[in-house]
């Protein structure tokens, strides 16, 4: 099939994180697939978000002022300049009271997609913005009424999505499969309730070759169990899909913290992208904390495989690594990718909500670039 690239003319002014692997970087892909024509203010490259060491950590918590002008100065600039039809803020963390009301006095809509778990945090004043967007979309639907009543115009509930060029099957050779190959994966950034479910999976040995990716694990103890498997260090968009296809079972489980002080980390998350980026590239079957949200997206032992506590995890680990299960393993990986393609879990029906809801939808159904 020939793809043939479209425009509605509709300009959107996109502010977000724009690195390989963020999700802020899928969307505004997904804008662009749906006929806009994206206009990118890239905080990344006004935020030195990769200064990992303590004085430059320091360094940046000093010029965040500064920082935070020159962000709302490049973003009106650019309103006036771009005569974008609309605005998306990517979590609104930098945008200031005042911006928001000069954009309405322009008559730009204005919308947010808000990420975070934590809501009215100890000073982030996002509860006091609230009022200021056209619509304020999230993936969590206990947050709409938190939501609403700060005062929101709209409220969206979406899902996180895949990104066609980037999450697809891959053919691997070379030293592939020696420097990614392992029986079980787990990518995902330290938490607690991880750290358990990992130290509870570990705690008396491993039968399996497992590999860890992501970042802060290294806050574990020296002592710990889960330690010896972390790779020691986080891994950006070229890599994911390089690893879903040298290995078996790809664990997953939303940041949940069943123990937490916190409310609103114990409700947490039901899903999240990495439930449609493992499905997606085709590699592994996906073995995931089985919630209501993953239970709608996939059919379980048919498109994913679920599991409650340690005890089951550690035994559909043992049936799916059983080498009798090969080809039934496979052929719920086979059918976990069907499904993404079939029900389009990429951003792109996501993206397409919002310009429906500003009115500024005027492409019919096209072919998203990657799709087979």
């Amino acid at each position: 099939m020939t793809l043939i690239d479209q425009t509605t003319g509709v300009r959107v002014l996109f502010a977000g994180q724009y690195w390989p692997g963020a999700n802020t970087l899928y969307i505004a892909r997904a804008f662009e697939d749906c006929g806009a024509i994206v206009r990118i203010l890239n905080e990344t490259s006004i935020y030195p978000a990769e200064w990992w060491s303590r004085p430059g950590k320091l360094i940046r918590k000093a010029l965040m002022p500064l920082i935070r002008r020159e962000w709302n100065s490049q973003l009106l600039e650019l309103s006036e300049k771009f005569k974008p039809d609309l605005v998306y803020l990517s979590n609104a963390g930098f945008v200031a009271t005042k911006t928001l009301e000069l954009l309405r006095s322009r008559g730009i809509p204005v919308m947010c997609f808000y990420h975070d778990i934590t809501w009215n945090r100890p000073g982030d004043r996002f509860i006091e913005k609230v009022k200021y967007f056209d619509l304020v979309s999230t993936t969590r639907g206990w947050q709409e009424d938190l939501i609403r009543n700060a005062g929101a115009r709209a409220v969206k509930i979406v899902r996180f999505g895949y990104d066609p060029l980037a999450h697809r099957p891959i053919a691997c050779s070379g030293s592939a499969n020696q420097k990614y190959g392992a029986d079980v994966t787990f990518v995902a950034t330290n938490g607690p309730h991880r750290a358990k479910l990992l130290e509870q999976l570990l705690a008396d040995g491993f039968s399996h070759s497992f590999r860890l990716w992501g970042g802060f694990w290294n806050r574990l103890p020296e002592t710990s169990v889960i330690l010896p498997f972390w790779q020691g260090r986080s891994i950006h968009e070229q890599e994911i899909r390089v690893i879903y296809a040298n290995t078996k079972i790809a664990l997953h489980w939303p940041r949940i913290e069943p123990k937490s002080d916190d409310w609103m980390f114990r409700l947490g998350d039901q899903h999240n992208s990495r439930t449609f980026q493992i499905p997606a590239c085709g590699g592994a079957l996906m073995l995931a904390l089985r919630t209501e949200e993953h239970l709608n997206f996939f059919e379980e032992d048919c498109e994913a495989v679920f599991f409650d506590d340690p005890d089951e995890l550690k035994y559909k680990l043992g049936y799916w690594l059983d080498p009798s299960r090969d080809q039934a393993r496979q052929d719920i990986v086979i059918a976990a990718r069907e499904r993404c393609l079939s029900e389009d879990y990429s951003y792109r029906p996501v993206v397409r909500q919002y310009l429906h809801h500003f009115g500024l939808d005027m492409i019919g159904d096209l072919p998203s670039r990657g799709m087979e």
